[in-house]
């Protein structure tokens, strides 16, 4: 099964996968991110100035392949 690796974003910076994973393709390491995503939410939500958790899904050449991301944003109306 093919490796991937995932690279974290959040409001306490980067935090870069030296774990391997196999999954048997894209479609499944991507299901996996979106866990990963839901469980950083669950640690909190995105704040400023970023407002975003991302989680990067890299093939086994550390190439960017997928990404997921959960985005927050406040709007003011008059």
């Amino acid at each position: 099964m093919p490796l991937f690796y995932f690279n974290l974003f959040d409001h306490e910076g980067f935090s870069g996968g030296e774990d391997a994973y196999a999954f048997t393709d894209v479609a499944a390491a991507l299901a996996e991110a979106e866990v990963v995503l839901a469980e950083m939410a669950l640690d909190g939500l995105p704040r400023e100035p970023d407002s975003r958790l991302v989680v990067e899904v890299l093939d086994a050449n550390r190439t960017c392949v997928a990404k997921v991301s959960l985005e927050l944003r406040r709007e003011f109306f008059p």
